[in-house]
């Protein structure tokens, strides 16, 4: 699937006072595609999580944290704070977009290509999610736990 494609459906679920922080990347062209309202910010490569976890203290609503496989293995510490804090962070919802690719520095494949983001916040024990159709997503962020990792498995992104 592709990533904007999958980032559609969030219109689907997405409510007047949820956030949406975005990782910098081609993700983030992704999400603009999507049409989607990146209000919450952005980070620098990896740094949404963190972004993402202010806003979870300071929100009522849900803070969708859209981030690339690259940056999310770049600061799994930031995921170790959230699984270690669950009762802070049960509005946090990290939507990863698994293209097995750095598109943002050139596209050479991630390293970590062969690991689940979702079994990894499996192995923390926060509830994960694994997505391969854009039409799953609406129902996967609604059966979702907060806080809760969701893979989106996409095709190479290759924006930049």
């Amino acid at each position: 699937m592709r990533a904007d494609e999958a980032l559609l459906r969030l219109h689907d679920v997405i409510e007047d006072d949820d956030k949406i922080v975005v990782d910098l990347g081609d993700n983030t062209i992704a999400v603009a595609r999507a049409g989607l309202d990146t209000h919450g910010g952005t980070g620098a490569l990896g740094g949404a999580m963190a972004i993402a976890l202010g806003h979870c203290v300071k929100s009522d609503g849900t803070v969708y944290c859209v981030i690339g496989d690259g940056g999310f293995f770049m600061h799994l510490h930031t995921l170790a704070t959230v699984a270690q804090n669950v009762e802070k962070f049960d509005n946090l919802v990290i939507l990863v977009i698994t293209d097995s690719s750095w598109g943002m520095t050139g596209g050479q494949p991630n390293p970590a290509s062969k690991v689940s983001p979702a079994d990894v916040a499996a192995s923390m024990g926060l509830d994960s999610e694994v997505v391969e159709d854009p039409d799953d997503l609406p129902n996967a962020v609604s059966e979702v736990d907060p806080p809760a990792v969701i893979e989106l498995r996409c095709e190479k992104i290759g924006f930049l």
